[in-house]
């Protein structure tokens, strides 16, 4: 039987089927909760004070894990209510009756307010700054994600009693592995709780929910270190989520420092902000194309090289709602060398490369079996650059080849350029730059020895190591090698357009057009590489075709590269 759906838009009612979409995180029998979605288009120009959200249709509970996102209405709900009809509707606040309109505590407690999750006291008030017990806290959660308080379980507490406006909460809480006591026999639910104890306690939620979460959030609060071990997990999950405050106890720091005050008593505001962060940047839904590409089923585990991280990024802000947060983006890129050893031992399913695999990987991959295949998505190429003041304007490949081969200069003079000692600088054998090296340049030969004493060790290394490398008495400029794309990319974080210089190779000079048209002469893709045998209706394929799509072509120009395709 097909479900019915309900869809209230502000003038009109509309009927229809909903598919539902199951997140592949984990097995559906794992699974406690399922995300639903129907068709949705809102209307009308933006405006922030109407928010659309999903609610029961029978009940018109609000469901808080709920919104709209690339024509649809998607909402997480507990498992034992997925088959219940849900509708949208345009959500309205509580305007709390000791609301201060100075204070942006107020703010947050109006946006939960919108599905339920507060709705102040008997007064109306909404009490930001009071401390917040461990029963009540449990309550906002437990309304956050819409389960019901219905204890399954044969645990008792002896503070706990069952003429309590607490105890199906408390303990339907705990059934669900929510919340724990404070020992074996207690739960001390009329005491405040902590932040460190809410912060573990909202941790839960979101594993038992299966909702996204910001991988690896450093800590660099000045009392990171006063948290407890049982704790450090959730900062871990969390950290950037969590309320903290300034420090103003060195009265000659022009700036105060933030703090968390892990073991402080938590607001009800604390404990608010946490939540409505978790409801704004938790929930990741796919978009039409993940859909259509199968990502919501699947998505393929991906790395790549240092310079293709924004590859990534692109792809999952792209495809998902949230998408920074998907449980599966990863934190950051290997770098090439250990992304192609990888791709050869299964470990990953495809990489973003910008450059071809080195001739050690390809014996590694002959060694096992493994052929590699590189499918073109975006333009890139090798560049050299030196110091902005140098007056050189190029380079031949055959000099290129004379500086890194057999170190057949030691003045700029002798290559065209100023009379100004020469420094090249070369990448680690085991870079992406040095493949590109291999491929344009050594012929099966090694850079020489002398070259190799200056080596940088990371793409932002050899431009950092150039711009130092300027001499004054006796004059001498550096020379690096590294990707056109990067090169530009990075100018937001060291000024390389200003401090730096691209050299044209062979008169030709490197820019979007000449790359594009092929005729700047280091001029290559940037690629998804997989293993050749991989199936064609795999995910890792249908990546390689959603990439060149005019959506993926759009990831590829947000991630600083140049478009394959107009």
């Amino acid at each position: 039987m097909k479900r019915k759906i309900i869809v209230f838009l502000t003038v009109f009612t509309l009927v229809i089927s909903c598919a539902q979409f199951v997140s592949a995180e984990t097995d559906l029998k794992d699974k406690a909760f399922e995300t639903i979605h129907i068709p949705y288009k809102e209307e009308g120009e933006y405006d922030w004070r109407k928010v659309v959200k999903a609610r029961y249709t029978d009940t018109k509970e609000p469901i808080a894990l709920s919104l709209t996102y690339d024509g649809s209405l998607y909402a997480t709900v507990p498992k034992d209510r997925a088959g219940d009809e849900i509708e949208a509707f345009v959500t309205d606040y509580i305007t709390f009756t000791d609301n201060d309109e100075s204070m942006y505590e107020f703010h947050v407690f109006e946006e939960l307010s919108r599905s339920g999750i507060v709705v102040g006291n008997d007064k109306g008030e909404a009490n930001p700054l009071k401390p917040i017990t461990r029963a009540e806290a449990t309550a906002m959660l437990m309304r956050f994600l819409g389960l019901q308080n219905d204890a399954h379980t044969s645990k008792r507490f002896s503070d706990v009693d069952e003429s309590d406006w607490y105890y199906s909460v408390i303990m339907s809480a705990y059934s669900h592995g929510l919340v724990k006591g404070d020992s074996e026999d207690t739960f001390s639910p009329q005491r405040n709780i902590t932040r460190e104890e809410f912060t573990v306690m909202a941790s839960r939620a979101v594993e038992y929910a299966k909702l996204g979460y910001p991988k690896g959030a450093v800590i660099t609060y000045a009392d990171a270190d006063k948290i407890s071990p049982w704790a450090q997990e959730a900062y871990d999950m969390l950290g950037s989520y969590v309320e903290s405050d300034y420090d103003y106890a060195d009265e000659m720091e022009m700036d105060p420092v933030r703090i968390l005050n892990p073991g402080k008593d938590a607001t009800r505001f604390d404990v608010a902000y946490l939540i409505n962060n978790i409801e704004r940047f938790c929930q990741v839904y796919p978009s039409a194309d993940a859909i259509k590409f199968g990502f919501d089923k699947n998505m393929p585990v991906i790395d790549g090289s240092t310079s293709t991280y924004p590859f990534t990024e692109a792809v999952y802000e792209k495809l998902f709602s949230n998408g920074g947060n998907h449980r599966q983006k990863p934190a950051k890129h290997s770098k090439s060398h250990a992304t192609y050893q990888k791709l050869i031992n299964g470990e990953i399913d495809m990489s973003f490369a910008s450059v071809y695999p080195a001739s050690d990987i390809l014996a590694l991959a002959e060694e096992n079996g493994v052929e590699i295949e590189l499918i073109p998505i975006a333009y890139d190429a090798m560049i050299f650059f030196t110091n902005a003041e140098n007056s050189a304007q190029g380079l031949t490949k055959e000099e290129i080849g004379n500086i890194y081969v057999n170190n057949a200069y030691t003045s700029w003079n002798e290559v065209s350029g100023p009379d100004a000692l020469l420094y090249p600088y070369c990448r680690n054998n085991d870079s992406g730059s040095h493949a590109q090296m291999e491929k344009h340049f050594l012929n099966g030969k090694d850079i020489h020895p002398e070259v190799q004493k200056e080596t940088s060790f990371t793409m932002s290394n050899i431009l950092t190591d150039v711009m130092s490398a300027k001499t004054e008495t006796p004059l001498g400029y550096g020379l690096g090698y590294s990707i056109y794309y990067y090169f530009h990319n990075m100018d937001l974080f060291y000024n390389t357009k200003t401090q730096l210089k691209l050299l044209a190779i062979d008169g030709i000079y490197p820019t979007d057009e000449t790359i594009a048209d092929g005729s700047y002469p280091l001029s290559n893709n940037t690629y998804i590489a997989i293993r050749k045998d991989t199936p064609e209706d795999s995910p890792e394929r249908n990546m390689a075709e959603y990439m060149l799509t005019p959506s993926g072509q759009d990831c590829v120009e947000s991630a600083g590269f140049g478009r394959l395709k107009k």
